[in-house]
């Protein structure tokens, strides 16, 4: 049988069982038919959505604007072979209304690439690391005495709601120094009361949403979808902490401190240690220190954080923590080892840190993966459509 004179209908039923974009552009680059025959946007469903909610109130700075936009971007760990061993690319993947798809970095929360380029998807191993949720939306600003309309762009925490359909769902959100919630059932933004009035990180985990507020001292509320507030003891030490995130590693939650000692000028992130906490549920719930991270490594970016398996990506080392210091211009990824307490950059320390945060440019072109296009002629657009 001709399998490029496949009906369109079949074609399109076989790419809404795909759960990447990445499937549906292999799919089309079968053979000339089956790309014309499968537009770009067919790659909407599986790449993410794009839900228009209502503005959050009636405040002045939200005049003229009757919607927010809520966007769910999901997150891929690319796996592909180099001369000297494995390497990997984290991204996450926003697809525009042309069908023109983009390329993030999900851990600095911006779009790396410049110009336009190619990803060669075929050699890679496509891993799915679920979703981001950001919610844009305009508000007037005044700065330096000027007031203009500007476009933000907030990550939120998102929590999918038991319904009949199954698509109901609750958002918080920080907006313009407030804590609200959206629940699908009620249509409305709610501002939610608390003892809280800004907040370092948020994410959802087993039906509740988890926020640590911007104390230092590992204060974190649990916030349930009915707006019930409450708060778990806290974890006190004799000084306050350098940053505070929240990590899920499967079924267990992760509070992370970062501390950094002062006078240290220049070089403060070679002195960085850190504290983690795992959350125990039964009865009263409280943080229990963690010394040992076993076969995990965890990475915290400046919005989005993942812990992964180790064994699964070889080349990184186990037991320990990849973040970003944001005050070094090159190699900008650092690693603190939990058993050595030691911290040293991520390039120098083994291979594979530098793909994940997407600044080895020159490695993902030299080995096929990318291809970089002349600046001059190049779009902000990210391409991985197939020749």
């Amino acid at each position: 049988a001709d399998w490029s004179l496949l009906p369109k209908d079949i074609l399109e039923l076989i790419a809404g069982r795909f759960k990447t974009c990445f499937e549906i552009v292999h799919l089309r680059s079968v053979c000339s038919s089956w790309w014309y025959a499968l537009p770009p946007k067919i790659s909407l469903g599986s790449l993410g959505k794009r839900s228009l909610l209502p503005i959050f109130n009636d405040n002045p700075r939200f005049d003229g604007d009757e919607h927010c936009i809520l966007k769910k971007i999901p997150v891929f760990l690319l796996r592909f072979e180099t001369p000297f061993g494995n390497d990997y690319l984290l991204a996450g993947m926003t697809e525009k209304k042309s069908g023109k798809q983009r390329l993030l970095s999900p851990l600095e929360n911006t779009y790396r690439y410049k110009y336009g380029v190619t990803l060669n998807t075929l050699s890679s191993q496509i891993i799915p690391l679920g979703h981001l949720y950001k919610v844009q939306f305009y508000a007037i600003t005044t700065r330096r005495y000027r007031t203009r309309r500007e476009c933000y762009s907030i990550r939120v925490a998102f929590l999918p709601m038991e319904s009949e359909d199954g698509r109901d769902f609750a958002v918080v959100a920080g907006v313009l120094g407030d804590l609200m919630m959206y629940r699908s059932c009620d249509k409305k933004w709610t501002l939610i009361q608390g003892r809280f009035q800004a907040y370092r990180d948020i994410v959802s985990f087993k039906g509740k949403f988890y926020v640590v507020d911007m104390s230092g001292q590992g204060h974190v509320f649990v916030i349930e979808p009915s707006f019930k507030v409450t708060e778990i003891s806290p974890v006190t030490q004799s000084h306050e902490t350098f940053d505070e995130r929240l990590v899920v590693s499967g079924d267990e939650l992760l509070l992370v401190q970062r501390f950094t000692p002062p006078g240290k000028y220049g070089d403060e992130h070679m002195h960085t240690w850190f504290r983690l906490f795992r959350l125990e549920e039964e009865g009263q719930r409280r943080w229990v220190r963690v010394n040992d991270l076993e076969d995990q490594v965890v990475f915290l970016g400046n919005e989005w954080n993942v812990c992964y398996s180790s064994k699964e990506l070889s080349g990184m080392k186990r037991n320990c923590i990849v973040f970003i210091e944001p005050k070094i211009v090159f190699e900008r990824s650092c690693v603190f080892d939990l058993g050595t307490r030691k911290t040293s950059k991520a390039v120098t320390e083994c291979r594979g840190y530098m793909g994940a945060f997407g600044e080895n440019q020159e490695s993902l072109a030299s080995c096929g993966i990318m291809m970089m296009p002349n600046p001059k002629v190049g779009t902000y657009d990210t391409s991985i459509e197939s020749e």
